[in-house]
């Protein structure tokens, strides 16, 4: 396998690391039963995805790097230290802030298939794998990050005294 292709792959299977992570802390700080039913889906579904990471890796007569899957770990809670302090909770900067990191890097998983899909018809050991619907999934995922994104920015960034009086046009 090319070195750039293995170093791809598992680049973003440490970023995966550090998202699984971030979206159990977000499941764990959620007040509404329906958003850490989400998270706890999203994380499985991110778990999910790093069983195929490793697995395409697998397929090409490599493995995933011990290594990178660490400094993931590592990277993703030296950013969470932040996260926290800014709070994590419903209504505050660090949970907006925590979202709009997760829709980001789900954002960049859909890259990830979109580019493996155009490398795909050279590496036959991909040839059952559907990079397009794996996109399309990550698409909604990003989209129902990005509701819930949005509205943890109203909840965190505007005061309560603004958001007690009506917006304007409304």
């Amino acid at each position: 396998m090319d070195s750039d292709l293995q170093r791809y792959l598992n680049d973003h299977l440490a970023g995966s690391a550090g998202a699984v992570d971030l979206i159990q802390t977000l499941a764990d700080t959620s007040e509404d039963p329906g958003d850490e039913s989400f998270f706890t889906e999203l994380k499985a579904k991110v778990e999910e995805d790093r069983t195929l990471l490793k697995d395409l890796i697998e397929k090409l007569g490599h493995s995933s790097s011990a290594l990178l899957e660490a400094a993931g770990n590592l990277t993703g809670k030296a950013g969470r230290l932040k996260l926290k302090w800014e709070g994590l909770e419903p209504g505050r900067l660090g949970r907006f802030e925590a979202m709009e990191m997760l829709s980001l890097g789900i954002q960049g998983k859909r890259l990830l298939w979109l580019m493996l899909a155009e490398l795909a018809p050279w590496i036959p050991e991909w040839s059952e794998i559907n990079f397009g619907d794996l996109e399309l999934e990550a698409i909604a995922q990003r989209d129902a990050v990005e509701a819930r994104r949005i509205e943890a920015g109203l909840d965190g960034l505007i005061d309560a005294e603004r958001r007690a009086q009506s917006a304007p046009g409304l």
